[in-house]
Order: structure tokens, then C-alpha cells, then sequence
């Protein structure tokens, strides 16, 4: 009888060296998406304490004035994540108080106005009352998040912003703000992170009008439907020094002393008219400017040669007494860090 020996080889035992590189490349990616999570659920909970911490103190000092008691507020200490500044005091009377994060670039820190009773927050270049769409703001885009939803997130947390009218473009965010006056409307932009926009060049110039004011696209896109014209308070004016034209970010552009800009039959026509307190608005819904455009009447005023910025003022203006047009104002951030 022949006998046969088994020719099954037996297995090796434990991981290959493949099998291992896998396993390695897996649990990286897994780590990759754990633990800024994990950071992200820390760094709000951080924060929700200082909210709690904050209003705690803003109800005792509302007690406080109504019952005229003492809030003890030199008694607080530091909290996680948060120095306690600005108490000098046991009262609240006339105090600026604050909580600020030891880290400024993962945390909101808070502030208490006191004489205000106004509790705000302030982070990634923005302020505002808000306090939980600040909360929103911590974790930052997301692994998966959608770049530009997640800008509108952003802005939306704001109630001045017009909802959804957002968008970027290179290194900035252009943002539709409600606004009456170039006042309200510049320092709305400023609570963004901004100011109001500044237009560098024809390029800029042509994008915007494009993209955000011609026809009313961005508002259209925003779900406002109107078709009525529009303008924008831009950062342009000359508030400092009469006929020196300055943008209000301090920005200098290829426009020199910016009268380009101006729509040509505005600049004459305002030129004896204008008051000590100047801005400028864009907008409309025929918008012509660097454009190939032109007309029979005069064309040297009416044409797309220039620009069509127009003056306007916070008292009256040939603009806004001319049917009282609406107008918002259109901030500009800074968006590559």
C-alpha cells in the first residue's frame, strides 16, 4: 500500500504584512474624523459653561439693581477654558465683565454690558448676541461639510443678515446686511468681521455686478424675488476730508482718488450738492458700468465708461428722496487666514 503524506500547508498564523498596513491606514482615517469630533464636543461644552457662567451673573446683577443687594461678583473664579476679567467690584453698577477664552482660535469668549444688560459673544473676527449660533461656530466646517452652506451657516446666526445671501469669492465673503443709514450698515459689516465692500478694481467691479447687484441675482438666489431696484451701501466716502474719496476697510485700489467710480452724471450734477458727510451705494437693476454700453443724449454722462457708484447721504440724497428705493448694505470679509 502507498501511503500519502498531506501536501495542505499549514497557515500562517497572526496578521500579514499587508493585512497590517490596512489596519494601520483604517484606524489613521478613523482618527482623523474621532478625534477633532471629540475636540469639537470639549471645546462646546467649554463654551456652554461660560454661557451658563455669564447669565448666571447677568441675572444676579439684574436681582442686584431691582433689589438693591450685592451680587458679590469679586468672589468668581476662572472657569475651564476661561479667565474671569473686568470685575473690580462687588456691584454690578457700571461694569464691563468678561469671559475670556484662554484660547481665542477654538473658543467664543463672552461679554456682560452691564448698563447695557446686553450679553454677547465675540469670535473668528465676528460679534453678536446670538449665543447659540455662536456655539454653531466652534467646530468650523466639518470633514464633510458643504463649503458654501456652511459660509451662509456662518453669517445666518446673524438677524440683520439678509438670510442666505452670502458669497465668496477668492478671499472674500461678500454678505447682504439690512441697513437704513451707512452708519448701521458699516458697523453691522464690522460686527461681521468686515467692512462695507471695498472695490479694488474693474475685475471686482464686474463680478459683483455679475454675481450680487446686477438684476438683483444674489437676493433673487436668496429666496427675495423682487425685481424692484436696489442699492448697496458700499464703503466708499469722504467723511474725513471733502472730496478726498477713502474706502472704509482703509484699503487702497487701482482707482486712485476713486471718482472712476462715479457714475459721471452724478459726480457733476452732485458736485455743489454734496454735504460734509458723504458715502457712496451701488446697485440698480441696469447697471451699465465698464460696459461697452453708450446712448445718443450725452453720452459722456451716460455711458459705461466709469462706474455707477452714486452719492448719497444719512439725511436725504437725490437718490434715496427719488422714490426711496430699498437699500442694504453689502459687507465684505475677510475669508483665507
Amino acid at each position: 500500500m502507498i501511503s500519502c503524506k498531506s501536501t495542505e500547508s499549514k497557515k500562517d498564523s497572526g496578521f500579514s504584512l499587508i493585512e497590517l498596513v490596512i489596519s494601520i491606514a483604517v484606524l489613521s482615517i478613523l482618527s482623523a474624523i474621532a478625534i477633532p469630533t471629540f475636540m469639537c464636543f470639549q471645546n462646546k461644552s467649554k463654551a456652554t459653561a461660560a454661557i451658563y457662567f455669564m447669565q448666571e451673573i447677568k441675572k444676579n446683577c439684574i436681582i442686584e439693581e431691582s433689589l438693591d443687594s450685592n451680587a458679590f461678583l469679586s468672589q468668581l473664579n476662572d472657569i475651564n477654558g476661561y479667565e474671569i476679567k473686568g470685575i473690580s467690584k462687588d456691584n454690578c453698577n457700571n461694569q464691563v465683565i468678561l469671559a475670556q477664552a484662554i484660547d481665542g482660535d477654538l473658543l467664543p469668549s463672552f461679554e456682560y454690558r452691564v448698563n447695557d444688560k446686553e450679553l454677547i459673544f465675540k469670535f473668528k473676527g465676528m460679534e453678536g448676541t446670538n449665543l447659540s449660533g455662536c456655539l454653531g461656530l466652534i467646530c468650523g466646517k466639518g470633514v464633510f461639510a458643504n463649503k458654501s452652506d456652511e459660509t451662509k451657516k456662518k453669517y445666518n446666526i446673524h438677524d440683520f443678515v439678509v438670510k442666505n445671501a452670502v458669497l465668496n469669492n477668492k478671499c472674500s465673503d461678500y454678505v447682504i446686511v439690512e441697513a437704513s443709514s451707512w452708519d448701521e450698515a458699516q458697523k453691522r459689516s464690522q460686527a461681521l468681521g468686515g467692512n462695507l465692500v471695498t472695490i479694488n478694481n474693474q475685475e471686482e467691479y464686474s463680478w459683483l455686478q455679475k454675481e450680487v447687484w446686477g438684476k438683483n441675482k444674489l437676493l433673487n438666489n436668496a429666496g427675495d424675488d423682487s425685481d424692484e431696484s436696489t442699492y448697496f451701501f458700499t464703503g466708499l466716502n469722504d467723511v474725513d476730508k471733502e472730496g478726498e474719496y477713502v474706502w472704509a476697510s482703509g484699503e487702497e485700489t487701482e482707482f486712485g482718488n476713486n471718482e472712476d467710480l462715479i457714475h459721471r452724471q452724478n459726480w457733476i450734477a452732485q458736485q455743489g450738492m454734496a454735504s460734509s458727510k458723504d458715502y457712496f451705494v451701488i446697485g440698480g437693476t441696469n447697471d451699465v458700468g465698464f460696459t461697452d454700453y453708450t446712448q445718443d443724449y450725452r453720452p459722456d454722462l451716460y455711458s459705461g465708461t466709469h462706474g455707477q457708484l452714486t452719492w448719497v447721504d444719512n439725511n436725504s440724497s437725490w437718490l434715496k428722496n427719488n422714490g426711496n428705493p430699498r437699500h442694504f448694505g453689502l459687507a465684505e470679509i475677510p475669508s483665507c487666514t
